[in-house]
């Protein structure tokens, strides 16, 4: 059973809690890396989102993150990729590739690094895309981008620019890169990991996504009607992220009574908060939910919550809230304990140590 009260009254003083944002974690990928990479100095070293490299000939088929959900019919795995292994080809229809890979929330981060192997095939095509709000391909020859941000005043910021770089007219792979760091507020785009271009917003902007819009990797890309393979090992990766705290959490506690535990938080400002999600453990590790409730609250709106676990563990345990908002999902604020029918009694939450946020 779950009450949920808005509105209420504060009393004490505000509590200072923290959050993290769960990534997946990936400890080694030898899969789409471009070779310069794999030598060891990296630009980027966050965790890799999604890997494509085609060396097991299946279209779709992801080495690391989700599978794809759609190319071309006429598309092919062909023999003359990187180093001479298996690669993408548009075929000889004259169909575009349209690689499209699904929106994982992963994907909706404030930063982003993609990166493509290239064999230059007409002057005109886009690499990687997704919706209207971004854009890196070739335009008359020259590598070209377009994105939108978002800074800390809310404000949108529109970039659209045609590099001076332009693309040997060669028959060679080359690795194209494109970075957004959003704590720096900087842009670069990279080819064989030497910087091309860059740009300087402002600092603490995030890069503006509409979360259900698929990545599209060669969008109008056509190759030249023959079947050699112009697309080769693309990999995504996130990048460093802003700590940003899109609710103002004032209380959250745990309270037991006789046959239930009544668990309870207020917030003082809410942006763009979906629900909350409480969850328990035994352990501080291992949590399953026990409910959840749809958000109320606002900018600098007064809200107070409240969820009636009615099956709660008996001894020493932990609750955990989780804010869940449309860009991350991801946040969760520390732990705090509770003693349910124990032999020492009832636990004042002021004598169980808060736990260091643990990961899913």
């Amino acid at each position: 059973m779950v009450f949920v009260v808005a509105g209420a009254s504060l009393m004490g003083l505000a509590a200072y809690f923290t959050f993290f944002i769960n990534t997946t974690q990936v400890t080694t990928s030898t899969a789409g890396l471009h070779k310069n990479m794999m030598l060891g100095y990296d630009i980027n070293n966050g965790d890799v989102i999604v890997a494509y490299d085609w060396d097991n000939g299946d279209l779709l088929k992801a080495e690391i993150g989700p599978d794809a959900i759609a190319i071309s019919k006429e598309a092919i795995c062909a023999i003359g990729g990187t180093e001479n292994t298996k690669a993408l080809s548009p075929g000889k229809s004259g169909q575009p590739l349209n690689f499209e890979i699904p929106a994982v929330r992963e994907l909706n981060l404030g930063g982003i690094d993609m990166s493509v192997d290239y064999r230059k095939s007409e002057e005109n095509c886009e690499l990687f895309t997704r919706g209207s709000n971004f854009t890196m391909g070739v335009k008359d020859g020259n590598i070209a981008v377009s994105y939108k941000l978002k800074n800390k005043n809310k404000k949108t910021i529109s970039i659209s620019e045609v590099t001076r770089y332009e693309i040997p007219a060669d028959d060679e792979f080359r690795n194209y890169r494109f970075i957004y760091d959003p704590v720096k507020g900087r842009s670069e785009i990279f080819v064989n990991n030497v910087t091309i271009w860059s740009h300087e917003d402002d600092p603490e902007s995030v890069m503006v996504w509409k979360e259900k819009e698929n990545l599209i990797v060669g969008k109008n890309l056509k190759g030249d009607g023959t079947d050699k393979a112009f697309i080769d090992n693309v990999l995504i990766k996130a990048t460093q992220q802003i700590n940003e705290m899109p609710v103002t959490l004032l209380n959250f506690e745990a309270k037991a009574e006789s046959n239930y535990v009544m668990v309870s938080w207020y917030t003082a400002s809410e942006t763009e908060i979906d629900s909350f999600i409480v969850e328990r453990s035994m352990d501080a590790k291992e949590f399953m939910e026990v409910g959840r409730l749809k958000a109320n609250g606002g900018p600098d709106k007064l809200t107070a919550y409240a969820i009636v676990d009615k099956s709660p563990n008996t001894g020493l345990a932990y609750y955990r809230l989780i804010p869940s908002n449309k860009p991350l999902k991801s946040m969760t604020i520390s732990m705090i304990g509770y003693k349910y029918k124990g032999a020492e009694g009832d636990l004042k939450l002021s004598d169980v140590p808060v736990t260091e946020e643990t990961k899913n």
